[in-house]
């Protein structure tokens, strides 16, 4: 048997592909990576278990003959393959609509045609926009990004078309933090790690550090997602969540494993960054729970970052 494993290269991909051959339900199969090197990750193929059984094709999910080559013999699809970098989209929101949305639909739709089992689709928690409650998975969703409007149309339509034939899980990941081969440092931990270990200034907005974010590390991710394809498939969303933590509580790990970093406060002409907490008690209450802390995640990237510190 054979787990896809879309966008396979990418920060999430690279680690979700270290972890399925020492999980005891993906042990026995092969992995087959599908990516189209948008960012060129290469050496996220560098140094896989050399006792598991890969597989790697290049081509891009919006190619109809790409995603019928990759899904052939599949039964567990993780489909992780995205444009990501949510400011990004703001430039190519027609490039975005067409893999967050249109090409996601076309796979689903294409892997329940040949079969497969089980479907995990990464989405993310920016569906849901601003708000001062908390937020739980019935909320009325109002995305403020090209990228979070692709990926709650696709995770949406998906739903409306699922049947039971396939098993369907959406999980909306919190903002994720923490090492993998195929690093990313757009997200605000791993940007502020980056620029700590390389003896730059941290700049924070004056009325800010009690904002608030749902954080998830990438370890719980990856867990999230193989929990998903064993567990659940229900056809339903879940939001994972580390924790809601302040952009204080990051300045403060920041701190206390990069003690020389330099932290400026500076005032913003208009304050309009996002602050808003999510609760994952739903796919607690099914048996998941998230491990890791913002601290521990920073400790992490600090070590990596060790001949600097």
């Amino acid at each position: 048997m054979t787990t896809l494993v879309t966008g396979g290269l990418g920060y999430l991909g690279s680690r979700l592909i270290r972890e399925l051959p020492d999980h005891p339900s993906f042990s026995q199969e092969t992995i087959r990576i599908l990516d189209n090197f948008r960012q060129p990750r290469f050496h996220s193929l560098w140094d896989l278990p050399t006792y598991a059984d890969y597989e790697f094709v290049e081509g891009d999910i919006r190619d109809t003959e790409v995603r019928a080559e990759a899904l052939k013999g599949v039964n567990t699809v993780f489909h992780l393959a995205a444009i990501t970098n949510a400011p990004e989209t703001f430039d190519i929101p027609e490039k975005t609509w067409e893999v967050n949305h249109e090409a996601a639909v076309e796979l689903f739709k294409d892997a329940r045609d040949a079969g497969v089992d089980e479907f995990v689709n990464a989405v993310t928690c920016s569906v849901y926009g601003r708000t001062e409650e908390e937020i739980t998975e019935n909320f009325d969703c109002d995305p403020e990004s090209p990228y979070g409007e692709a990926k709650l149309a696709a995770e949406q339509e998906m739903f409306d078309i699922y049947n039971g034939e396939v098993g369907l899980t959406g999980l909306r990941l919190g903002t994720v933090y923490g090492w993998t081969t195929g690093m990313r440092f757009d997200t605000v931990v791993d940007k502020f790690a980056l620029l700590a270990a390389t003896g730059q200034p941290l700049t924070v907005y004056e009325g800010a550090e009690n904002q608030k974010r749902p954080y998830l590390h990438v370890q719980d991710s990856v867990r999230s997602m193989i929990f998903a394809a064993n567990e659940l498939g229900d056809g339903d969303a879940y939001n994972v969540v580390g924790q809601n933590g302040r952009l204080q509580d990051v300045v403060d790990a920041i701190v206390k494993y990069f003690p020389d970093v330099d932290i400026g406060y500076t005032e913003a002409e208009q304050l309009n960054q996002l602050s808003y907490i999510v609760s994952d008690e739903k796919i607690r209450s099914e048996g998941f729970k998230t491990c890791y802390t913002l601290e521990q995640g920073v400790e992490e990237l600090a070590d990596k970052f060790r001949t600097f510190v």
